[in-house]
């Protein structure tokens, strides 16, 4: 313990000693888990309410291996305390956060140290700090609001006068920073499922440091602010992210936002400096944005959709298509690859960034050299993000898209092989159709009917290319292992006979849906064999069907009735995250993290829908009855997805404080 007077006499009784101070205090310095801060430099200054401090009496000194501190004085003035910015910043970057972030109520050191009479302060880094510590701020960074208040920074926890010959227990907050939890891995992650998801939901955003809801917001502001978790917030709603606490040394530098738009672009020097002389560059299609940040360890690059893919998913012709020659709009790109092909508009989009804003891609280039690369997008943001991880191929970039067109030709996927893509499709998504392809989509149809636009492309690829792909020419393929969101519904048959006794006078089979759907969440990826053995099991069923059970369950020239047809609504982001959202937080719950069941809807939802299906088992057609299983099976193995998570010191933290302030949001609204 450190004394700055000692008020103790020497234990020999016949020794004279000092006089024995009257007054005195103590301080225990203690992080968010109640371990001390030893070793800490401090002074403790005492002040006149009136005349200010008092020369002469300044104590000094370091806490003790508990972190405790101890003065003892000859008066009763208010004290003030400070702690050394430098070393106390270097030591506190150290420290992990607890679970919960309410620092009056969810204090693991409050109850205890107020059970002893103590008196307890919580306080961040500049509340404790005598100035500045040295800190290695970016261009346009500021000191971190949350760590150094504006009305309580440089001032020291003050003791007044009746707050002495008291132990003072002082929780000081790690000076650390939010970080994204996200996996550079060629296993799926649920983890980096949700917070790409959200990283391609936040380049809708612009880069305002007046916005709220702002990209830059999000990673400087909300990012370290660690009274709450990081929100992604979307035509008004709002969902947590799952974060992990890191070293405020290894905080994301300020985003990169860029934009080709002619208004913005023509602002730009550097850009109309190279545009000039340059036709394709000033013919290119415009409008497109993306934002990259990065870290101590990882680059996040996401791409910004079209605003007015509305109007293209409302015109989509429904499934069997029209005949479309396969050479429109595609674009030869041996820059890219020497075979295959791109489509013209998303490459064009894509080369006016690179002719517009190459210093930024240049920038970009050098980080994913040296750092993790992380490439997501929305919709055709999901192309653009494509075709860079291409660019970027050397690199090995992670992609995950979310209902994205198709991009690239069949010619173009042998050498694509080496990508690491997850490409995310919810349900009645109609963009991911596009561009149509009729022989393509005609045959993906009659295979496995409405199962064949989503997860056609998985089962389909040595089928299809064994059979007539190759008089089709270079048609328009979809790269990346299929992540999808599926509604499954199920059907009961019965025969009914007409009876003329004493003998039947004949039989007819009739057959309707059972009025229970689920969604799932499938991976192939993570059962690749049940998978394929799920494809067989449908297409026997559609096989089994009569010419009137497919108009009823098939019908040609629309989707099958799942409650909506093709929906353009579940391509935005605010339909795919609720889900991967909610599922997360099952995940969690059935991982036993979280202290009691609360998250339970969808499992419900699940549970209903194997129980009708244990009900009307011998009345379900076979075929049916074993594909639903193996896609309920295949959806039960999502939990391995928080394999990377659960590995990590922090992980059971990181998902119990995701679950501790998430609830499950509706779907579909």
């Amino acid at each position: 313990m450190t004394t700055a007077v000692s008020s103790l006499c020497r234990k020999n009784p016949h020794a004279p000693c000092e006089e024995q101070m009257p007054y005195w205090v103590e301080f225990q310095l203690v992080d968010e888990q109640g371990d001390p801060v030893a070793n800490m430099p401090w002074t403790v200054e005492s002040a006149h309410p009136v005349s200010g401090l008092v020369e002469g009496f300044t104590y000094s000194g370091q806490s003790d291996a508990d972190g405790l501190i101890r003065v003892d004085m000859p008066h009763g003035l208010e004290l003030r305390l400070t702690l050394d910015s430098n070393q106390l910043a270097t030591e506190m970057e150290k420290r992990a956060l607890r679970v919960s972030r309410d620092a009056e109520n969810d204090s693991v050191v409050r109850p205890g140290a107020e059970d002893k009479g103590y008196i307890w302060h919580y306080a961040v880094l500049g509340e404790l700090c005598h100035q500045k510590p040295d800190l290695q701020l970016r261009e346009g960074e500021e000191l971190p609001l949350f760590h150094f208040p504006n009305s309580s920074s440089f001032q020291g926890v003050k003791v007044r006068t009746n707050e002495l010959e008291k132990r003072h227990m002082i929780e000081i907050c790690p000076f650390r920073a939010w970080e994204l939890v996200l996996y550079h891995q060629k296993d799926y992650s649920i983890a980096n499922g949700i917070n790409l998801g959200a990283a391609a939901t936040l380049a809708y955003a612009d880069d305002s440091a007046l916005d709220t809801v702002s990209i830059r917001r999000f990673f400087i502001n909300q990012c370290q602010d660690l009274s709450r978790l990081p929100q992604l917030c979307k035509d008004g709603s709002a969902w947590n992210t799952l974060v992990q606490d890191v070293p405020f040394s290894e905080r994301y530098y300020p985003p990169v936002f860029i934009d080709t738009s002619p208004k913005v672009a023509k602002n730009n020097s550097q850009a109309t400096a190279q545009a000039e002389g340059d036709i394709a560059a000033t013919k290119a299609d415009g409008d497109t944005q993306l934002y990259y940040v990065y870290n101590a360890d990882k680059v996040i690059v996401a791409w910004r959709g079209t605003a007015s893919v509305f109007d293209v998913g409302t015109d989509l012709a429904f499934r069997p298509v029209n005949s479309e020659l396969c050479d429109i709009d595609k674009t030869q790109c041996t820059r890219l690859l020497p075979a295959g092909k791109v489509h013209t508009g998303f490459w064009s989009g894509y080369s006016r960034v690179e002719r517009l804003f190459s210093k930024e891609v240049k920038i970009l280039k050098d980080l994913a050299e040296r750092l993790d690369i992380f490439i997501c997008g929305h919709s055709l943001g999901g192309t653009l993000a494509l075709i860079q991880s291409v660019n970027l191929k050397i690199d090995d970039p992670l992609l995950y898209t979310y209902g994205m067109p198709r991009t690239f030709t069949r010619d173009a996927m042998v050498q694509l092989s080496g990508i690491t893509h997850f490409r995310h499709v919810n349900d009645n998504d109609p963009i991911p159709a596009l561009p149509a392809e009729a022989n393509l989509d005609n045959e993906l149809y009659k295979l496995w009917g409405w199962f064949g636009g989503t997860l056609g492309f998985f089962w389909s690829v040595g089928e299809l290319l064994a059979y007539q792909m190759v008089t089709w020419g270079d048609c328009f393929w979809h790269h990346g292992n299929t992540v999808a969101f599926l509604t499954v519904t199920q059907s009961r048959e019965w025969h009914e006979c007409k009876r003329d006794l004493p003998t039947p006078a004949g039989c007819i089979t009739i057959r309707n849906r059972l009025p229970l759907k689920a969604k799932l969440y499938l991976v192939p990826a993570l059962a690749e064999q049940e998978m394929q053995q799920a494809g067989k099991k449908q297409k026997e069923f559609k096989a089994s069907l009569t010419q009137s059970d497919l108009k009823d369950f098939f019908p040609e020239g629309s989707n099958p009735d799942r409650g909506v047809n093709i929906n353009i609504f579940e391509h935005f982001m605010t339909s795919y995250m609720p889900y991967m959202y909610n599922k997360l937080l099952e995940l969690i719950d059935k991982a036993g993290i979280v202290e009691k069941r609360t998250f339970t809807e969808h499992r419900y939802n699940v549970d209903s829908f194997r129980e009708q299906m244990e009900e009307n088992k011998n009345d379900i057609p076979e075929k049916e009855l074993v594909r639903n299983s193996i896609f309920l099976i295949i959806d039960g193995l999502l939990g391995i997805s928080l394999a990377s998570t659960l590995s990590m010191s922090s992980g059971n933290d990181t998902l119990l404080r995701f679950a501790q302030y998430g609830e499950e949001v509706m779907e579909n609204v």
